[in-house]
């Protein structure tokens, strides 16, 4: 077990849309959305379900959608020890300092292809395919202990 405090909070990504961007400037046509750049021209929309009609206008030629977020997970690790927790069964070093606020990193963590976003100091999103989510779950809950370990209801199943 890891030795710091950390609480992973799992639940259903929700409104993730994938842009893959072949021209345009993606600030001006998706505005104030958050955005995550996955690959030199794709990004994952962060909170767009609702507003894929109005993106799909203004995005036209410029480039394709599709809502991913139903296939996802986010688990949102906060407290001292998350860093610690990813390094174990991951294959990166989510101790470097230079992994700040705003980094995404792409990566393993036991067996599971994962999407690391620094969310703050003490805090980081974790994306990963919904199917792999009770095996990172029992993962995360053997290193950090099964109370650290708060799942929603629509993953409990």
């Amino acid at each position: 077990m890891i030795d710091e405090a950390v609480l992973i909070t799992v639940q259903p990504a929700g409104d993730v849309v994938l842009l893959d961007l072949w021209s345009g400037d993606v600030e001006a046509l998706c505005g104030d959305i958050v955005r995550l750049q996955v690959e030199p021209r794709r990004w994952w929309l962060l909170g767009a379900g609702d507003r894929v009609n109005a993106l799909a206008a203004r995005i036209a030629d410029h480039g394709a959608l599709a809502p991913i977020g139903g296939g996802l997970v986010r688990a949102t690790l906060t407290g001292a020890g998350w860093r610690s927790l990813l390094m174990v069964g991951g294959l990166f070093d989510a101790e470097n300092p230079a992994f700040t606020t705003g980094s995404l990193a792409s990566t393993m963590i036991h067996h599971i292809a994962v999407r690391i976003v620094v969310t703050g100091e003490r805090s980081c999103d974790v994306y990963f395919a919904a199917s792999y989510a009770p095996a990172l779950i029992e993962h995360w809950s053997r290193a950090a202990g099964p109370h650290a370990v708060a799942v929603d209801e629509a993953l409990a199943g």
